[in-house]
């Protein structure tokens, strides 16, 4: 009878195998098939023969242990973690149809107000410089107020030639942010404002006078968002509730020479 058993769970790894050869495999597959029964050597095989994308963050692997996932297979889940199917470097978010995608950087343009009244008064008062989107709604869509977001960065290659991989398959865009950054925490998230009449996202990157001038982000406008380490060089970072809107990620660590901190990493809530 054990023979048996056994043989249905084979014959039934062999069909879920076969007949979704594009499947992916992740922690609700590996839950699934522990709950089918399969033994840990056949749930060990499946995952070595197939795609994955496994969440091996501490809350994720607390909840496949509680369902019953062994601390083997856990082992192998938290090593091929780093080497999921996402494996680019950059900041991606889920979709509504579960599919990850990458938030491409949007270039900016910069502007700057009460230039003509700052000349008027000698500078008192303040111009201030701003970094202008193009459209009043990004072309990253996210339909739930709290996304989850997952940084991938690259901090063991710095060298400006190695800065020139392509990125989401956009030849015209270089991803050097997540190689010159090690953690989310050198990345300010704020909200846009939208200008409806002049068809553009803007936020407030600095101020000056003839007297003093700054720029990067007022840390009042920076939003909340936590972050945890999944690995080494993977984190999710997950914001505060968020209203609809428009938001960006903005880099502010340091800039390599030859390179010129023009672009933003915007999204739409709805």
């Amino acid at each position: 009878m054990k023979f048996i058993k056994k043989s249905l769970l084979i014959l039934t790894l062999s069909v879920f195998t076969f007949g979704a050869a594009q499947e992916t495999i992740t922690n609700e597959s590996v839950v699934q098939m522990v709950e089918l029964g399969f033994d840990d050597y056949m749930i060990i095989d499946k995952i070595n023969t197939s795609d994955v994308k496994f969440d091996a963050s501490i809350s994720a692997l607390g909840q496949m242990k509680n369902a019953g996932v062994s601390s083997e297979v856990l082992s192998l889940i938290m090593d091929k973690s780093k080497q999921n199917t996402m494996s680019k470097t950059g900041i991606y978010y889920t979709d509504a149809s579960g599919e990850d995608k990458l938030v491409q950087p949007s270039v900016f343009s910069g502007a700057n107000s009460n230039q003509v009244a700052q000349k008027l008064v000698s500078g008192l008062i303040n111009a201030k410089q701003k970094a202008q989107l193009p459209k009043t709604q990004s072309n990253n869509v996210i339909r739930q107020s709290q996304p989850e977001f997952t940084f991938i960065f690259d901090p063991s290659v710095t060298q400006v030639d190695n800065m020139q991989n392509n990125q989401g398959g956009d030849t015209g865009i270089f991803n050097w942010w997540f190689r010159m950054a090690s953690n989310p925490n050198e990345f300010v998230l704020v909200k846009l404002t939208v200008k409806e009449k002049k068809n553009l996202r803007e936020v407030i990157t600095g101020k000056s006078s003839w007297i003093t001038s700054s720029s990067g982000i007022d840390p009042k406008y920076a939003l909340n968002f936590a972050i945890e380490e999944i690995e080494g060089n993977k984190f999710k970072v997950t914001p505060d509730s968020l209203e609809p809107g428009e938001y960006c990620f903005i880099y502010q660590g340091q800039v390599p020479q030859g390179r010129e901190n023009q672009s933003v990493f915007d999204f739409s809530i709805q």
